[in-house]
C-alpha cells in the first residue's frame, strides 16, 4: 500500500459523500483498484468490512452506527438483497458499496429515492500525472513518450499499470511487446480469477457469443440457440463492467473477448464453435451484411456456402465496386469451383482487371468464353450476358470501340 497512488477524482467524490453521510457506490472492472482505494482512504479508520462473496456473515455483523463497507456486491445472493436495503436505510450508518458493475436494477429504487454518490471506473482510472507519480515512487525512469504510451494503453487500470511498471523495472521499454505482455497477462487474470466466479450457464453463453466482435439481442439468440439470451445479458451486465450497449449493439471489453475466445477453444471445442459461427453467418446473410456473413462462413470452414453466397450476391450486385470489396473471398475461391459458375468467372475477370493484372483477367475471360460455347439454355444466356458486361466494363481494355460493342 505504501506505493499506492490515490485517484484524485474518486478521492474527491468519496470525501464529499463522507461529509454528507451519503451512500457511496463504487464500480469498475477488475484491476481498477476499488478495494485498494477504500483501504487507502480508510487507513486511519476501522470500518466494518464485509465481503458479499462470503456467506458467513449476516445482518448481526453490521454495526448500528459507523462506517460499513460491502465489497463484491456483484456476488451478493438474491436472497440477501433485502438485508442490503435495510443497511442503506439505517440512519447512523455510512455505507460504501463496491461492485464491478453499474448500479443494478434491484437497487434502482434506493438509488433514486436515497441518492448514491456514484464513483465510476473513469474516476478510479489513473491519469498521466498519477502514473508518473507511481513510477517516480518506484524509482523507474521513463520518457515522455513512454509515459504517454502507458497512459493510453493501460486505460488507467491499476493492474495494467503495475504490471507494466514491473516490466519496465526489468528493462522492457514501452512498445508493442509490452502492450502484448500486458494484454495477455490481464487475459490470464480474467480467466483464472474472474471467470471462475461466474456460473457455468452464463460463462457458456458468453463463450458462444464471443465468436463475433459485437452483437444484437436477436443475433445472440441465434448464435446461442437460446431464448434466455436477454436474461443472460442482464446477468452479465450486473456481474461486471465489461458489457457495453450502444443503441441496440452489445460489445464486450476487448481483453475479456480475447479471454473468452481462448477459454471457448478449450471448453467448447471446434465443432461447437463452428456451429456458433455458422449461426452468426446465417443471421448476417439474412440481414444483408455480406462481408460479415462471409467472415463467419470462412471461420467455420463452409466453403460451399461461401461460393453460393458470392454467386447470389454477384447476381444482385454486378457493380465493379462489389467485387473489390469482397476481393479476398473471390481470390480464395478454388479455381475448379469458380470455373463452374459464369458469374464467378466474370467476377474474377473484372477483379483481376481492377487489380491491374490484365493477363489473369483475360485468362478468366477466355474461361468464360469457352464455357459459353458449350453451355445450353439459361446457363448459356447468363454466360453470354456476362461476356457482354466484360466487353464493355473491363478497365484494362480502355474505352475504345465501346459504342460498337454496345450496339453488337
Amino acid at each position: 500500500m505504501e506505493q499506492y497512488i490515490i485517484p484524485g477524482s474518486a478521492y474527491r467524490k468519496l470525501k464529499a459523500a463522507n461529509s454528507l453521510g451519503q451512500t457511496a457506490y463504487i464500480y469498475g472492472a477488475t484491476g481498477y483498484g476499488k478495494t485498494a482505494f477504500i483501504q487507502k482512504y480508510m487507513e486511519k479508520c476501522r470500518p466494518a468490512y464485509l465481503d458479499c462473496g462470503n456467506r458467513r456473515w449476516d445482518e448481526s455483523d453490521v454495526p448500528a452506527q459507523g462506517i460499513v463497507v460491502l465489497d463484491n456486491l456483484h456476488l451478493l445472493e438474491e436472497s440477501r438483497r433485502e438485508m442490503v436495503r435495510r443497511i442503506i436505510a439505517a440512519p447512523d450508518v455510512w455505507l460504501i458499496l463496491i461492485s464491478r458493475s453499474p448500479v443494478p436494477a434491484w437497487l434502482m429504487p434506493e438509488y433514486i429515492n436515497v441518492g448514491f454518490m456514484v464513483i465510476k471506473e473513469t474516476d478510479l482510472g489513473l491519469g498521466r500525472q498519477e502514473i508518473a507519480g507511481y513510477l517516480d515512487r518506484l524509482g523507474i525512469s521513463y520518457t515522455e513518450d513512454g509515459l504517454q504510451f502507458l497512459t493510453e494503453k493501460s486505460k488507467g487500470n491499476a493492474y495494467a499499470v503495475r504490471h507494466a511498471a514491473l516490466k519496465m523495472a526489468e528493462g522492457m521499454a514501452p512498445g508493442p511487446q509490452m502492450r502484448k505482455e500486458i494484454h495477455d497477462a490481464f487475459a490470464r487474470y480474467l480467466t483464472d480469477y474472474v471467470m471462475v466466479e461466474w456460473d457455468s450457464e452464463l460463462l457458456e453463453f458468453l463463450m458462444r457469443v464471443s465468436v463475433v466482435d459485437a452483437f444484437t439481442l436477436p443475433l445472440a439468440e441465434l448464435i446461442t440457440a437460446s431464448r434466455q439470451a436477454s436474461v443472460y445479458l442482464q446477468r452479465a451486465a450486473e456481474t461486471g463492467n465489461f458489457l457495453f450497449l450502444e443503441g441496440d449493439v452489445y460489445r464486450l471489453r476487448p481483453v475479456l473477448l480475447h479471454a473468452l475466445r481462448e477459454r471457448a477453444k478449450q471448453s467448447l471445442g471446434e465443432e461447437q464453435l463452428r456451429t456458433c459461427a455458422k449461426n452468426a453467418g446465417v443471421w448476417y446473410e439474412m440481414n444483408g451484411n455480406i462481408s460479415e456473413a462471409l467472415e463467419m462462413y470462412e471461420r467455420c470452414g463452409d466453403w460451399g456456402q461461401i461460393r453460393e453466397l458470392l454467386v447470389r450476391n454477384a447476381r444482385a450486385n454486378p457493380g465493379a465496386g462489389h467485387y473489390y470489396e469482397l476481393r479476398q473471398y473471390y481470390l480464395c475461391m478454388d479455381e475448379g469451383e469458380a470455373a463452374k459458375s459464369p458469374v464467378l468467372m466474370a467476377g474474377l475477370s473484372m477483379l483481376h482487371s481492377m487489380l491491374m493484372d490484365a493477363e489473369k483477367s483475360e485468362y478468366w475471360y477466355k474461361k468464360l468464353a469457352d464455357f459459353a460455347k458449350t453451355a445450353t439454355g439459361g446457363t448459356k444466356r447468363e454466360a453470354q450476358s456476362r461476356l457482354c458486361y466484360l466487353d464493355i466494363g473491363l478497365p484494362h481494355r480502355g474505352s475504345r470501340d465501346v459504342l460498337k460493342i454496345m450496339l453488337r
